[in-house]
């Protein structure tokens, strides 16, 4: 028996009266969410699945389609067809960190550390946080993960001479917001965000395990220590296919 919906109604119909392609869509349903199928993973090809149930290939596209249309699988041209990763929902203006984000929604996160560094401010960096081209600064990049999964390329940026032994801490293990306004004392006042879509490439793509030209967004979040002096740039590249933004507004109308 295979529940249908339809309209208002929810019926229970014999298998032998359920579309062929219902049966595949729920077959392929079962294994997704018995772990057969692994999120991340490709999926066997449509011919190769044609086979299997003795159908044809439409048949088949047709079940894979409204799979896919609920967000279980996820098509990659020229690659195949893919078990969707779990999606990290997160509110955008909170000056939460990335694992608190990611425990609120259930899900477990990491951090990797790829270098920290101190270099020279280059121009754009410099104007963006109100300082002299050449600057030093502190450069720390990561990446973050959610249930294993790696979803955010980050780059941090602030003046050297605001805490200069920032890179003697945990980088893989701490919060840097908490770091910075607790050990160090920095008054983090305000931030100011913008975010913009773009195509993931070179070393973000890599570690994120992307293909290059995969689409993605970009986050760029600064932190003022007062009014007016900004003190931290960070920059994020976000895997498109596993994170969405959502802001509530009150008081409208």
């Amino acid at each position: 028996m295979i529940r249908h919906d339809e309209g208002e109604g929810i019926h229970m119909l014999p298998l032998e009266h359920v579309p062929r392609y219902i049966q595949i869509r729920e077959e392929i349903r079962k294994k997704v969410l018995a772990g057969e199928y692994r999120p991340g993973e490709r999926i066997p090809s449509e011919p190769q699945l044609a086979r299997e149930f003795n159908v044809s290939r439409g048949t088949v596209e047709k079940a894979i389609r409204g799979l896919v249309d609920e967000g279980l699988l996820v098509r990659e041209q020229g690659r195949g067809t893919f078990v969707a990763r779990p999606r990290l929902e997160s509110a955008l203006f909170r000056l939460s960190s990335f694992s608190e984000e990611a425990k609120r929604r259930g899900f477990t996160p990491s951090t990797r550390l790829i270098r920290a560094q101190v270099v020279p401010a280059d121009p754009t960096v410099a104007q963006i946080l109100a300082l002299p081209p050449g600057t030093p600064l502190i450069e720390i990049v990561r990446v973050h993960y959610a249930d294993g999964s790696p979803l955010v390329y980050e780059i941090r940026q602030l003046a050297y001479e605001l805490c200069p032994s920032l890179l003697e801490e945990d980088l893989e293990h701490s919060s840097l917001h908490e770091l910075l306004l607790y050990k160090y004392h920095i008054p983090l006042v305000k931030a100011r965000f913008t975010i913009h879509a773009v195509t993931l490439q070179g070393e973000a793509a890599r570690l994120l395990g992307v293909k290059e030209g995969s689409p993605g967004f970009a986050v760029e979040r600064i932190t003022f220590r007062t009014g007016v002096q900004p003190a931290v740039r960070m920059y994020q590249l976000w895997r498109g296919d596993t994170f969405y933004f959502t802001e509530e507004v009150v008081g409208l109308g």
